[in-house]
């Protein structure tokens, strides 16, 4: 099961993959991920759930694009294993506010997002998908065949649902998320949150398929609602540490 601790903020190593239009942080041993979307024709950026205390990798990736300029700052819900860095960003770029989506309660700056809202970040499309289950405000951001599923899909696992709210309510929305999810074509490459041991995820990949999570997922494979219930409420790691505090900071920005 997937553990949501970020077990150090202290960088002791630090790993950047680059993509086309994706640059993917490998924040040291904590096992936690932050993006940075880049258009390079329009050199227009978007900065997606950057981490308090590990701002100064998303700034050196930045200095490494040619110091373009940041359109968008994003998190994929409100977490509850680390504090976001987002309204940092918001106010060093001055951008509008932390891109959200609609549901969430986050008391700062924000733009919210509806289901299948498009961003534009230079010439690239950035489409809003609402996946609610591991927080009531998840959204994924779907970018051509490249998902940043955040904490809604994990490889081999997903996000767990007992951080707040209702546990059987969640269940259900998360079951009805992965649903949406594996509709998206086979190839479509998945980004998550969160990678390797330091989160009891077994693969040490970095990033999946769709077509692999659909044949290696115990969870994605669950094709029972209450069979998935079971699953969520059973054999998961503790809580983080000082978890609703966390959230309480995350919402007050």
């Amino acid at each position: 099961m997937e553990e949501e601790v970020c077990v150090s903020y202290t960088i002791l190593y630090f790993v950047m993959i680059r993509m086309s239009n994706i640059s993917q942080l490998i924040l040291g041993e904590t096992g936690c991920v932050s993006y940075i979307i880049h258009c390079n024709e329009k050199r227009e950026i978007a900065i997606v759930d950057s981490f308090e205390e590990f701002e100064e990798d998303i700034l050196e990736e930045i200095k490494r694009l040619g110091y373009p300029s940041v359109k968008y700052v994003l998190d994929t819900h409100t977490h509850a294993d680390r504090r976001s860095a987002s309204s940092y960003f918001v106010n060093e770029f001055g951008v509008d506010g932390i891109v959200k989506s609609e549901m969430t309660k986050y008391k700062g700056s924000k733009v919210k997002t509806k289901d299948g809202d498009v961003l534009k970040i230079g010439n690239l499309e950035l489409k809003v998908m609402y996946t609610p289950g591991h927080t009531y405000d998840h959204n994924c951001y779907l970018l051509g065949d490249n998902l940043l599923s955040g904490d809604c899909l994990f490889i081999g696992d997903v996000g767990r649902i007992d951080l707040g709210g209702d546990p059987r309510e969640k269940t259900e929305l998360l079951y009805n998320s992965l649903r949406r999810l594996e509709q998206l074509p086979p190839n479509t490459k998945i980004y998550p949150n969160h990678v390797g041991a330091a989160h009891a995820i077994d693969s040490e990949d970095t990033f999946s398929t769709i077509s692999n999570e659909m044949k290696t997922n115990t969870a994605f494979q669950i094709k029972n609602i209450q069979e998935f219930y079971t699953y969520m409420t059973e054999g998961w790691p503790p809580k983080p540490d000082n978890w609703e505090k966390i959230i309480e900071d995350n919402l007050n920005g």
